[in-house]
């Protein structure tokens, strides 16, 4: 038996013995940290320090092979050209497009389920994507994990309550067993005067306050070009805001391909976050499909709304496109 006293004097060579010899008791014996350190007769905090290291030093390699395949060269340049956190880029190596969704939507559940931990703010949009992605962790999740999840911004008028803001945020923290709070208050209002009376009140002002310090915000992005919000805008409106020069919308703000956030009439009657907020936050998870979705991605980027883009090849190949477009100042 190793006297771990010793350790820190020992040689390169003994202490590199010494390390595999606890990787292998917690790795292939699959003894948990404390019944090492009983044995070895140390702490088990020591031992979690060691198989870091044992992990730093190369010798412990860990590899996860996902069920979906990455296209790595795009992630690099992606991550450089617009100085994200992290990106996923899923492969598409199947024709049917609703099988390239579900990988993207299982990509991006697999992604927030390794970054969410316990007591955690998490602030979630509304639409399509977010509800397959919900959906995916609402099958799959096995954790009870207590967090908080409030939606970003006011509900919307949609045929589909389902996928509107408030049940997003009941059906995520019911996934992991923690609690929910509503913004009671819809997304735009007739004019400011009614936003600033409506946000005065106890319960908006503080699910607002509690998704402004968010700890992870989960959201997409839409296509003003590709009519995205048809179902929620009027023809007119999208119009108007595709003249000028407005390329996507997140969380309920529009911007242009260049980031950009122009003055429109929809600003001043929002209830939301605010686009600072989206920056702020440590971290924001953008999930988004298609080529069409391009722009829309692009403008986001640039406008540093994002943290992590988890998005298929497709997307990333016409986003590759508008290389060097100047980022909004």
């Amino acid at each position: 038996m190793e006297d771990l006293r010793n350790y820190e004097v020992m040689s390169v060579q003994e202490r590199w013995n010494v390390l595999a010899m606890v990787a292998n008791l917690y790795y292939n014996s699959e003894m948990t940290q404390s019944q090492i350190a009983e044995r070895l007769y140390t702490s088990r905090s020591k031992v979690s320090r060691m198989l870091k290291e044992a992990r730093e030093l190369g010798i412990v390699e860990i590899y996860i092979r996902e069920p979906w395949e990455r296209d790595l060269e795009y992630e690099r340049r992606l991550k450089e050209q617009f100085r994200l956190k992290n990106v996923r880029v899923i492969k598409q190596r199947d024709t049917f497009e609703e099988n390239g969704k579900n990988q993207v939507y299982e990509a991006a559940a697999y992604y927030l389920d390794s970054v969410i931990k316990e007591k955690m703010v998490v602030g979630i949009s509304w639409g399509n994507t977010l509800y397959h992605v919900v959906k995916y962790i609402a099958a799959n999740n096995h954790k009870n994990i207590p967090i908080t999840v409030v939606p970003i911004m006011g509900a919307a008028h949609i045929n589909s309550p389902e996928k509107d803001g408030l049940d997003l945020s009941k059906d995520l923290a019911s996934a992991y067993g923690g609690k929910y709070q509503y913004i009671y208050a819809p997304l735009f209002v007739k004019n400011k005067e009614v936003k600033e009376s409506l946000i005065q009140d106890d319960n908006i002002r503080n699910a607002l306050n509690l998704a402004k310090n968010a700890d992870v915000i989960l959201t997409s992005v839409g296509s003003v070009v590709h009519k995205s919000w048809s179902n929620y805008l009027s023809e007119r409106m999208l119009g108007a805001l595709e003249e000028k020069g407005v390329a996507g919308h997140i969380g309920g703000h529009f911007f242009d391909i260049h980031g950009c956030e122009p003055d429109t009439a929809l600003v001043e009657r929002m209830i939301g976050v605010d686009v600072d907020d989206l920056r702020r936050c440590p971290e924001t998870i953008c999930i988004a499909f298609g080529e069409k979705k391009a722009e829309a991605v692009l403008g986001a980027v640039s406008g540093g709304y994002i943290k992590t883009l988890i998005i298929d090849d497709r997307c990333a190949e016409n986003i590759m496109k508008y290389n060097g477009v100047p980022l909004c100042n």
